[in-house]
């Protein structure tokens, strides 16, 4: 075979894929999720492991907003709306589109952009009790958390179970005692295309 043959099919073989995966939008899905959940691990990876104290953008996110049951509870109602209503569903793969450059972002800047650019998804915010700052807050709070847990066990002194904020310890402790609720929401989270 000679090079440019080896070229052209590698070439061939992207768009192939390319449609493969348009043909199944829940693998494309799963596949950002996925690929969201690797970065972000990666991200934490390369920190430094051995570290004096918490990073403030870590704790920031992790204490962003206190983790109730029935903020759990209001997020759960906004994602069975929204994983039931197309025009949101719509809405959020647009944004999702545009920012496919950008860096990753904080709850903040999350609720920000989609008061900005999903109108649909508002009224559902609204049906649901909750804003998407809040929901934003809450979902980068539960990622923080599991990814510290993952990185850093809890006997070790820079666990956030063990932070000297109070929001963050309280928040720590909650995941841990709602483990399973808190990756679920967070899973629902992810596949909104973000």
């Amino acid at each position: 075979m000679n090079p440019a043959s080896s070229i052209e099919q590698t070439t061939d073989f992207i768009p192939r894929r390319v449609r493969q995966w348009t043909d199944w939008p829940w693998r494309a899905t799963a596949s950002m999720a996925t690929t969201l959940a690797v970065i972000v691990l990666l991200g934490f990876a390369v920190a430094p492991m051995a570290r004096a104290e918490d990073p403030p953008s870590q704790l920031k996110l992790a204490g962003a907003i206190p983790l109730t049951t029935q903020l759990l509870d209001k997020m759960e109602k906004f994602f069975t709306s929204a994983k039931s209503d197309a025009a949101v569903k719509a809405e959020f793969v647009a944004v999702s589109n545009e920012r496919l450059d950008n860096p990753l972002m904080t709850g903040e800047a999350w609720g920000s952009l989609i008061s900005a650019k999903c109108p649909k998804a508002l009224e559902i915010f609204k049906a649901s009790g909750i804003t998407p700052d809040e929901l934003g807050k809450a979902a980068f709070a539960i990622q923080t958390i599991i990814l510290d847990d993952a990185m850093t066990p809890p006997a070790d002194k820079d666990n956030l179970a063990k932070s000297e904020d109070k929001i963050v310890a309280t928040n720590a402790a909650f995941v841990a005692a709602n483990r399973a609720r808190a990756e679920a929401v967070f899973g629902s989270f992810i596949t909104l295309d973000f």
